[in-house]
């Protein structure tokens, strides 16, 4: 199905410092501009609650989750921790799109280039989801660790696999990617060896960690117990699986289009599988995890590598376009607020108590069953659900006409 090789990209223009310059510079016009849609919080809601509380003392392992530690730590370590925590956060977000332009630049796109794609990303779920709804969360740190690990894919084992501890540390989500991890190593042409012991170790340190924090954190709730007898699947993952289609469609917009595009071009061959890789990861979360409007971000990886090979085929100008555009529509609609159309009819917790999708026993939630999901809460939520559904549809289908048309002219 896939060709064996891809076009490489080309070398770096300019000097790692040179890069580092422009990619802080772009990271906070980027961020800036963010703003300007949408204003940060500065009151942590929801599991941000827990990361602030971890961030004043992580060493007392307070919260729910205390073993997801990196992002209360790194602020706890600069004295933001607590109080600071949630005004912390906005520089994994400056962190991310730094990260992304660096990341640009050193796979060889011009520095205009490098700009646009890292807008995208600051106009986009991975920033502005942060700004109000989910406020004090350092997702954004994961997402640029994971950036890093492809910058760091040509590099030794112990650094590759050494940010992947990193990212385990921050979430545990990270495991859900070793496959694609073991799919860019393999890209590169890495020891198979070195690879395998590095992986190992790092999941075994992780484990030693887990085991430790299970043992001695006083409020620790999400652990594998936990998820073990809250089971999401089946019932529960299908609707989570729908609801991330219709947060994609809604908080990324026209640029998925790219995506698309980057799919049906055949010269791309097995660098298509980085979209197959990452989102199988995320589907596979999805039977265990509910939260639909974070973890399906992890799309922002086979994104930016689709942007970078659509820009170089000249689509700088409707790259462009797409970004506007869907800027435009996030205004006009936005999905970030909590009660945001469209998320506000199809997920809030009203439509999944009356719809059988969850049920509370003794104060706490347990997804409902499958039966409850097709025959109450599809029907329930169709008539928004569909045309959303379309819209992206539509938007895959206008980047499958891109590609053809590419196509037809190079043939």
């Amino acid at each position: 199905m896939f060709a064996r090789s891809e076009p490489p990209f080309a070398a770096p223009q300019s000097s790692v410092g040179q890069d580092l310059a422009w990619a802080l510079l772009v990271a906070m016009f980027g961020y800036a501009l963010s703003c300007v849609v949408i204003l940060p919080g500065d009151v942590a809601k929801g599991f941000g609650l827990q990361f602030q509380a971890l961030s004043a003392d992580p060493p007392a392992l307070l919260g729910q989750f205390p073993q997801r530690v990196l992002g209360p730590l790194l602020a706890w370590l600069c004295g933001e921790g607590g109080d600071g925590f949630v005004a912390f956060c906005r520089l994994y977000a400056v962190f991310l799109l730094a990260t992304v332009c660096f990341f640009c630049c050193r796979r060889g796109a011009p520095a205009i280039d490098a700009g646009l794609v890292t807008l995208a990303v600051a106009l986009t779920a991975p920033v502005q989801l942060y700004k109000d709804h989910w406020v004090g969360y350092p997702d954004a740190l994961c997402y640029a660790l994971f950036f890093w690990s492809l910058l760091a894919s040509k590099r030794g084992a112990p650094l590759f696999w050494g940010l992947f501890l990193l990212n385990l540390l921050n979430h545990e989500l990270a495991a859900f990617l070793l496959p694609w991890l073991w799919f860019v190593r393999r890209q590169v042409g890495a020891p198979w060896g070195c690879d395998a012991l590095g992986a190992a170790l790092a999941v075994a340190l992780y484990g030693a960690w887990y085991l430790y924090v299970k043992a001695a954190a006083p409020g620790q709730v999400f652990h594998a117990n936990y998820f073990r007898e809250h089971p999401l699947f089946p019932g529960g993952s299908v609707v989570v699986w729908l609801l991330a289609l219709v947060h994609l469609v809604t908080t990324f917009g026209p640029v998925l289009a790219v995506l698309a595009w980057h799919q049906h071009r055949r010269e791309h061959g097995r660098e298509r599988l980085h979209l197959w890789l990452v989102a199988g990861g995320v589907f596979v979360i999805f039977c265990i995890a509910f939260d639909w409007a974070r973890h399906s971000n992890l799309v922002v990886l086979p994104l930016v590598l689709a942007s970078l090979r659509f820009l170089a085929a000249g689509h700088r100008a409707r790259y462009a376009g797409f970004v506007a555009l869907g800027c435009g529509l996030m205004l006009w609609f936005p999905p970030w607020a909590p009660n945001a159309w469209p998320t506000d009819a199809l997920a809030n917790t009203t439509v999944l108590v009356e719809t059988g999708m969850i049920v509370i026993e003794n104060g706490d939630y347990f997804p409902g069953t499958l039966d409850s999901a097709l025959h109450r809460w599809l029907p329930r939520v169709r008539p928004m659900l569909l045309p959303i559904l379309g819209i992206g549809a539509a938007i895959w289908a206008a980047g499958w006409a891109m590609a053809r048309r590419d196509g037809a002219r190079a043939g």
